[in-house]
């Protein structure tokens, strides 16, 4: 899908001006422009009279056809299923990671993680078990969002990373060992072999529908 232009109007002084919307990135063909997006490069207008700096929040498809995910950020929207038709090759489908999610720190959690070849599935069981080990200990300030950021390898071992976000404010990174994501793996594996179609929110909700044999 081509570029949309849009007119966007400064919240602050009025200040009219072109905006330009990539409302689909395919990041196997344009890697430039998909770490653009990641950067902030292309959601963020600053006013060319008053300066004022602001994040535009729009309808994109963000695919990656090596890694073999595509996920369709929706904001202002909170639906957990949603069928897209023929936005994709579909000799390509198969083996397709496709997720929805209605924020940009959950469209770039989730390009982190497949990006990194991990499963979000256990990812989210990993960050709900965190959380609650925080919730025991009364940790302060505690965090309205974790968000997976990283794969680190380092001559200590391989731990993945995660960031605790409250309010705008996002908080000290936690570490954790590789192991715990391969025990989560282990122990849960009936859910990792329930499947996941057209694209679905695959959170904690998720998780814990499919641990009930539910639907999310």
């Amino acid at each position: 899908m081509k570029p949309i232009v849009k007119t966007i109007t400064c919240p602050k002084c009025g200040k009219k001006q072109y905006f330009t919307m990539y409302p689909s990135i395919n990041a196997s063909s344009h890697p430039g422009l998909a770490e653009k997006y990641l950067t902030g490069g292309l959601t963020t207008l600053t006013c060319e009279k008053c300066g004022f700096a602001g994040n535009i929040e729009y309808p994109m498809l963000y695919s990656d056809l090596k890694k073999k995910f595509s996920v369709f950020f929706a904001p202002d929207r909170d639906d957990r299923e949603a069928k897209l038709m023929n936005v994709l090759p579909a000799h390509l489908l198969p083996g397709m990671q496709l997720r929805l999610v209605h924020s940009a720190d959950d469209l770039r959690e989730k390009i982190f993680i497949f990006r990194d070849h991990l499963d979000d599935r256990i990812v989210e069981t990993e960050k709900d078990s965190i959380l609650r080990e925080m919730g025991v200990r009364h940790e302060q300030p505690f965090p309205e969002n974790l968000y997976y950021a990283q794969d680190l390898f380092s001559c200590e071992g391989r731990s993945l990373i995660f960031v605790p976000k409250r309010g705008d404010a996002y908080l000290e990174p936690i570490k954790t060992p590789f192991e715990t994501y391969e025990k989560i793996k282990m122990l849960m594996h009936d859910i990792w072999e329930r499947p996941v179609e057209d694209y679905t929110v695959v959170d904690s909700t998720w998780v814990q529908a499919a641990s009930l044999g539910e639907h999310a």
